[in-house]
């Protein structure tokens, strides 16, 4: 997911929109603050305010950060399965960084939001070329002797960045940019555009294999099961909807003979402000990821060293293989003199 996707969409902090009814959380005035200055925090640039017109460097911390964390998975995975021509690797690398606003705006009939920034695709595009050319292969290597805290730290970046963008601008830009459209109106909708939001450039890499060799395939999400971004981005997307207690039957289908009796079944849920359901998305995004990252890493790096030793043996039983060659062509030799 794009951070060019996650554009405040802001409600009362501590009520619950067209509830009338106090936020499970709104006597907890650190956590109004916390949840009021998240956006805020989340489109903080480099040398400035949260405002392209306030910062002297108007490039976002957070996009740069999470830009970094997928070029480094995407380098990883090349470094293991094998180095690819740079414009595929930098093409996988753009596919995974807006796979999901390009599919979520697709179905909305929308624009691009990779199209409307000036300063999106170069920020991805050089973080990869950072990653896959930086002189000495000095940004990569950094990042693996710091490893597994760094994959924890942007993996943790990464979830923040993914829980507030699958609930802010997935459900939100569902049901209030496009109120007055059907679509806005429909709970499938909410949740099918909200996880895909969030895991769109994995979809289309497990259809077409582009970190690889290019195929169409059945994916592997319909073989073996969903993978975590997909779980992930599916569960915070539906979490939010419950906890904001966005959908309601009896509004959207008062003739339903049940709605009454669901309506009472969503309302055990804690209410919860859109702003706090950002927040909470976001942190409990980030634990997910940082802590599968942490697995992840040692896993990565168990299959790096498999690799290097593989290649060690290589190296050297390469000129033994053929030194035993040159003296078994020798004793061929001196056998055909003798004779």
């Amino acid at each position: 997911m794009s951070a060019t996707a996650t554009q405040p969409l802001v409600a009362q902090v501590g009520d619950v929109p067209g509830s009338g009814a106090p936020s499970f959380l709104g006597g907890y005035p650190q956590v109004q603050k916390l949840a009021a200055g998240f956006p805020e925090l989340l489109s903080r640039q480099w040398i400035g305010g949260s405002s392209a017109d306030d910062a002297l460097l108007p490039i976002g911390i957070f996009a740069t950060l999470h830009a970094v964390r997928i070029a480094y998975e995407v380098r990883k995975s090349m470094q293991l399965a094998g180095r690819r021509p740079l414009l595929q690797e930098l093409f996988a690398m753009l596919t995974f960084s807006f796979g999901g606003a390009i599919l979520s705006a697709l179905m909305l009939g929308r624009a691009q939001p990779w199209l409307e920034s000036n300063t999106t695709v170069p920020i991805y595009a050089g973080a990869y070329l950072l990653m896959a050319c930086a002189p000495g292969d000095l940004l990569y290597r950094f990042l693996r002797q710091t490893a597994p805290v760094s994959d924890v730290f942007l993996a943790s970046v990464d979830g923040l960045i993914r829980g507030y963008g699958v609930t802010a601008a997935g459900v939100d830009l569902v049901r209030k940019t496009m109120q007055g459209q059907p679509v806005a109106d429909s709970l499938v909708a909410w949740i099918t555009v909200g996880t895909v939001l969030g895991s769109g450039g994995g979809i289309i890499d497990d259809f077409l294999q582009i970190s690889g060799a290019w195929s169409f395939r059945v994916p592997s999400m319909l073989r073996t099961g969903p993978s975590l971004d997909v779980k992930l981005s599916f569960f915070a997307t539906t979490g939010y909807i419950l906890t904001t207690h966005a959908w309601s039957f009896a509004a959207r289908a008062p003739g339903f003979p049940f709605s009454a009796l669901l309506d009472s079944v969503l309302g055990l849920v804690p209410r919860l402000s859109e702003q706090e359901a950002h927040l909470v998305s976001g942190l409990l995004c980030s634990a997910v990821l940082g802590t599968a990252a942490h697995a992840q890493a040692t896993a990565f790096a168990a299959a790096e060293r498999r690799a290097l030793e593989v290649a060690h043996r290589k190296k050297f039983d390469e000129p033994s293989r053929k030194l035993g060659d040159e003296d078994d062509h020798l004793e061929d030799s001196d056998e055909g003199s003798d004779n």
